[in-house]
Formats: C-alpha cells, sequence, structure tokens
C-alpha cells in the first residue's frame, strides 16, 4: 500500500472515530443539567414528550409557570401544546399557568429569542429549558447567545431513531455555528 494512501485511510479513520465521539457526546448523550428550582420552565417546540416532562417538572415543584414555544393550528383552532387549550392535569398545583407563544422564526433560534424577551420582560433570572436530547447542544448554544441569565437543560429522548437526529442536528450544528449572532 502507498505512504499516500496510508495516509488517507489514517485520516479518513480519525475523523470517522473522532465524528463518532462527538455525535455521542453532543447528540445522544449530551450533559443535561439539575433543574433545581427556577422562575420558568421553558419548552421547545419538537418531537419526544416535551409536554409530559415539563409537566413532571411542574409536578416537582421546579417552578409554577411553564411556557411552550408552540405553534397555533388555526384550521383546528387550538395550540399544538396541549396544555395551553384548558386540558389541564388534575395532579398539577392550582397555582400552576400554562402559556404558548409562537416562535418567529418558527426555529431554535426563533424560541432562544423568544426566551429573552420574556426572561427580559417578566425579570427571569434562572430559566429550566426542555429540548428533546439530541437538540440540547444546540439550545444550549443558541439561549448563551441570546440570554445571560441562568438557563439549565434538560429533556426526554426525541423518539426518532438517533442516527437520524445526529445527521440533521449535525446539520442544525453547523447553520448554529456558521449564522453567529441571537
Amino acid at each position: 500500500m502507498s505512504t499516500r494512501r496510508k495516509i488517507l485511510l489514517s485520516t479518513l479513520a480519525v475523523v470517522v472515530v473522532a465524528g463518532s465521539v462527538l455525535t455521542v457526546r453532543w447528540f445522544v448523550d449530551p450533559h443535561k443539567d439539575d433543574p433545581g428550582t427556577a422562575d420558568a420552565i421553558f419548552v421547545l417546540g419538537g418531537g419526544g414528550d416535551r409536554v409530559g416532562f415539563a409537566l413532571d417538572l411542574v409536578r416537582d415543584g421546579v417552578s409554577d409557570t411553564a411556557v411552550f414555544a408552540s405553534e397555533f393550528v388555526e384550521s383546528q383552532g387550538v395550540w399544538a401544546a396541549r396544555p395551553c387549550n384548558d386540558v389541564r392535569p388534575d395532579d398539577v398545583p392550582e397555582s400552576a399557568t400554562f402559556e404558548c407563544h409562537e416562535p418567529d422564526p418558527a426555529t431554535t433560534r426563533g424560541e432562544a429569542r423568544l426566551l429573552r424577551d420574556l426572561a427580559t420582560e417578566r425579570g427571569w433570572d434562572t430559566v429550566v429549558v426542555v429540548a428533546s436530547t439530541d437538540q440540547i447542544t444546540r439550545a444550549r448554544r443558541l439561549v448563551e447567545r441570546c440570554w445571560d441569565g441562568e438557563a439549565r437543560f434538560t429533556g426526554p429522548d426525541h423518539g426518532q431513531p438517533w442516527p437520524i437526529r445526529a445527521l440533521y442536528e449535525w446539520g442544525a450544528g453547523l447553520k448554529a455555528t456558521v449564522l453567529r449572532g441571537c
């Protein structure tokens, strides 16, 4: 085997191993924060049972305020996040409030801007951000660019096979890296 071919194969092996390690670290098993207590729970739109996860956080006393970045389904006259449609679970505290807001644009970047605007308007210092496991790394990067408060990230698995989600997140993460700013 030629020296050039050995170098090419070695480089390819390093890229594959490094890409695999980063994929696991960023999208399959990212760092999740302990939610503690917070001024609000902010739920990003997307896959996985984010609504159920957020309701569990409310039940656990993390915050009485849950804000869902959700779309309003005009044809049905309802919010995509069911707690905003007067579908209040019986086992959440009476003091709990649920809100839905449509981010503009309807992207993770738009959700980060919405979080910033609400936090600034309401004087929030600490927010627990609920995102699917594969989205946490990218969401953390975008929220930290938009807001100086303390954001803790946690959430459920997406529900789709991780190779599909990892491919999507690699592309979305690259876009978030290239398009700097909030």
